[in-house]
Parts: C-alpha cells; sequence; structure tokens
C-alpha cells in the first residue's frame, strides 16, 4: 500500500455557477496533494460548465465532464466509474471543505484500518458545527447504521462528509438508485455499511454544508413523498436482510473439536 494513494473527489455540479468557484478552490487548497478531482457538470443552464472549462486549465489534477442531465444519483455513479484512487469521496458544488478534509480521512484510514470514515460538517452561512458535543473514535457496524439513520448529528445519510474505499464499491457493485430524488445517499450509506466491518468517525467539523433556500432538499415538494417511503422501506428490507443473514451464522452449529493426543515431543517442561 502507498503511504499516498491517490484519492478520488467526485462533485457532481448543476446551476451552481455563484458557488462553485470557491468549491474548486477549496479542493485545490488540500494539504494532500494526491489527488483526482472529478468534476461533472450534469447539463448546467447558468454557466456552470463554461466556467468549469475553465479551472480545468488551471490545475490538471481536474478532469471534466459535460453530460445532459441526468439527476444527482447517475451522476455521482458516473463519477464512481471514471474514479481510479485507492479511496473516494463527494464534494456538492455548492458546498467547501477545510484544507485538511482529505489528509484527516487518508490518515484516518491508514490507521484505523476502517472501511469508511466520516468527519463532522458545519453548516454555512453561519459555520455552526453539527455535532453536539466532540467524539471520535472506531464504530461497529450497528453503531455506525445507527448515526447515519440518526436525523441529528455530525454523521447522518450524506455522503459528502465520509470516505469510501473503492474496492469495496468495486466488489460490491454498489450504486445509486437512480429512481429516488431524496435519501438515495442514505440508502447508499447503509448498502456500503452491510457490506463493510470497520469505521471510524470524528465530529471535527472539515465540510461546510451551504444551506441554501432553493436548493432541492429544503424545497417541499408533495410529489418528493414517496420516494421517502420508498427508500425507508428499501433501507428496512436492506437491514432485515443483513440481520438475517447475520443470524444465521450464528445459529449455524459448530463441529465439536478433535482432542488431540499428544505425544512426549509436544510437550514443553
Amino acid at each position: 500500500m502507498s503511504l499516498t494513494p491517490l484519492f478520488s473527489i467526485i462533485v457532481p455540479l448543476y446551476n451552481v455557477r455563484p458557488y462553485m468557484d470557491r468549491c474548486i478552490r477549496s479542493l485545490l487548497a488540500q494539504t494532500y496533494r494526491q489527488l483526482e478531482i472529478i468534476i461533472i457538470d450534469d447539463g448546467s443552464t447558468d454557466g456552470t460548465g463554461e466556467r468549469l472549462d475553465y479551472w480545468v486549465q488551471i490545475d490538471p489534477r481536474i478532469h471534466a465532464f459535460h453530460r445532459e442531465n441526468h439527476g444527482i444519483s447517475e451522476t455521482r455513479n458516473f463519477g464512481m466509474q471514471q474514479m481510479t484512487g485507492e479511496y473516494f469521496t463527494f464534494v456538492d458544488g455548492d458546498d467547501w471543505v477545510e484544507s485538511q478534509y482529505i489528509d484527516f480521512m487518508v490518515k484516518a484510514f491508514q490507521r484505523s484500518h476502517a472501511e469508511m470514515v466520516a468527519c463532522g460538517y458545519a453548516i454555512d452561512p453561519r459555520g455552526r458545527s453539527a455535532a453536539l458535543k466532540q467524539e471520535s473514535g472506531l464504530l461497529t457496524r450497528k453503531e455506525m447504521i445507527n448515526r447515519v439513520l440518526k436525523l441529528s448529528g455530525s454523521v447522518r445519510g450524506y455522503t459528502w462528509n465520509k470516505g469510501y474505499l473503492t474496492s469495496v464499491v468495486r466488489k460490491h457493485r454498489l450504486r445509486f438508485t437512480s429512481d429516488l430524488d431524496l435519501m438515495e445517499d442514505q440508502l447508499f450509506n447503509v448498502q456500503y455499511i452491510n457490506v463493510s466491518r470497520f469505521f471510524y468517525m470524528d465530529t471535527v467539523p472539515l465540510y461546510h454544508y451551504v444551506q441554501r433556500a432553493d436548493s432541492l432538499v429544503h424545497a417541499f415538494d408533495l410529489q418528493k413523498v414517496p420516494d421517502t417511503v420508498v427508500a425507508n422501506y428499501r433501507i428496512l428490507r436492506e437491514l432485515n436482510h443483513t440481520n438475517a443473514a447475520e443470524q444465521s451464522v450464528k445459529k449455524r452449529p459448530r463441529r465439536p473439536k478433535k482432542r488431540r493426543k499428544y505425544r512426549k515431543t509436544d510437550l514443553t517442561i
């Protein structure tokens, strides 16, 4: 394993022209330099795509893609198809990160041997931390699931404050569900956690989530209500499937160990 492995950052963009410069500057300012920055313009109509072409000329670590509009899930899936890093994360184009964001994740992966790491986040424009108290350490699968499903705290179901192993996604062929407009990230995280064993979290707020009045998450749309019902059902089904598998392993009868007959030469005095 390399001491400075390549880290892929996947950034979906859709009509974020007023915010994208700050986002990209924060990525280029990372203290960890071994980066692959995959930025996908998902059919923007506000000049986002043209501005992205400017940034490609600034730093060779930026890889730009222009596509017709497919939505956030398919855009993330496309980014995962392009990535070549050992680790990866997601950053929304209207958010930004502290300069130690990737360095934190690389060190957390290497020191804890976790398969998922999570950091805290601040809610802008006020910069208020989402954490109720300072915490850090290893978590069990059950503990990580509980934090991902919790409606408060510094972990939650988002993908943008978490780091992942590319090998886990490729081995289990994990993808975002494209028929959901809400909670698709939470479902992805549950599926990822269910095929992983070790998790690390620290509430230090290294990600800045910019709360926009016009964003998809905050705009209430009655037509999106069925998505939450479907997403919760799929999450519950995923958890039940994993619990059933774990119970099956626990109930499996163990073969009795054969008693070994020692010879005199096996014994030590």
